[in-house]
């Protein structure tokens, strides 16, 4: 049975792994593995490595099972590409890893820090316009995401735009109209905590409360049951006002 709390890799920059890549810093965790900024050896150019944890990656399936998603999504701009994986010895464990193309742009909640812990409305809402429009694809090709939060999702503003790419799919098993409804309910619930939270969801505009719900799942799944009715939504011309 795998460890509820597998000890972190802990990978320090300025360390070479696999003889390619020096590590320049850690980007995150999640429940398979980590992920760092690492730099090319031999070319210098910035990639991402996700390092799984062993106990979450027997025989290679989860990072096998990630690799399939990516590539059944790489015609979708909102998803990252995949280059190649690879493995070291840690720990004296054999130690799995996927290296794909640095997104773009910075992680959301390094925006939401930025800001002070909350996000002005307008540019929360413009982003979660991208967020649906991004899962409404995925859902079309058959998948899901299972773990939309802050620090999977990366955003680059371009002029008044934004652009969106997701990180990190969880595979939770087949998919079904109800980890599409789950996706839904995450991305709302972001958009409640890229406005600040609870505390400040009182004071928000009639179209942040439209969409969130008061945080109530059995709303949300009743009102916004895809990705497409919170795109179409927020494009509405009726949609309640913003300010």
């Amino acid at each position: 049975m795998a460890r509820s709390n597998p000890e972190p890799f802990n990978f320090q920059p300025g360390r070479v792994l696999a003889g390619k890549y020096v590590v320049a810093e850690f980007l995150g965790g999640g429940w398979e593995g980590e992920a760092y900024l690492v730099h090319e050896k031999s070319t210098g150019f910035p990639r991402v490595a996700k390092f799984y944890y062993p106990e979450r990656n027997e025989k290679g399936k989860s990072l096998k099972e990630y690799v399939k998603r990516l590539e059944r999504l790489s015609d979708l701009n909102c998803v990252i590409r995949y280059m190649h994986s690879d493995s070291i010895r840690y720990r004296g464990q054999r130690l799995d890893f996927m290296v794909s193309t640095r997104a773009p742009g910075k992680q959301l909640s390094y925006y939401i820090k930025k800001r002070g812990g909350a996000l002005h409305p307008l540019e929360a809402l413009l982003i979660t316009e991208q967020i649906a429009t991004g899962l409404e694809a995925i859902h079309a090709q058959g998948l899901y995401h299972g773990d939309v939060h802050e620090d999977n999702v990366m955003v680059r503003r371009v002029g008044i735009h934004y652009q969106v790419l997701f990180l990190d799919f969880i595979h939770l098993g087949p998919t079904t109209r109800e980890r599409k409804r789950d996706d839904v309910y995450d991305m709302l619930t972001l958009l409640r905590d890229m406005t600040g939270g609870k505390n400040t969801y009182a004071k928000q505009p009639a179209l942040v409360k439209a969409l969130v719900k008061g945080g109530r799942r059995d709303l949300i799944y009743k009102t916004f049951p895809t990705a497409l009715r919170v795109r179409t939504f927020l494009q509405d011309k009726d949609a309640p006002d913003f300010i």
